[in-house]
């Protein structure tokens, strides 16, 4: 189930994008909200886990 979070995560990021710049974002300003919101998804697809298992062994 965790899994599928991420790709979930990129697939309403990629369509937040592109409603804004519907409204008027600039196109270079929507690129740089998917480049730092791909960043965020992998730190929490990656991070969280990374920390959670940390303690064991």
């Amino acid at each position: 189930m965790i899994v599928l979070i991420g790709p979930v995560l990129f697939i309403l990021l990629i369509l937040f994008a592109i409603r804004q710049q519907k409204r008027g974002l600039a196109g270079w300003k929507a690129a740089l909200l998917v480049v730092a919101g791909s960043g965020v998804i992998v730190v929490l697809s990656f991070g969280l886990p990374i920390v959670g298992f940390r303690n064991f062994g």
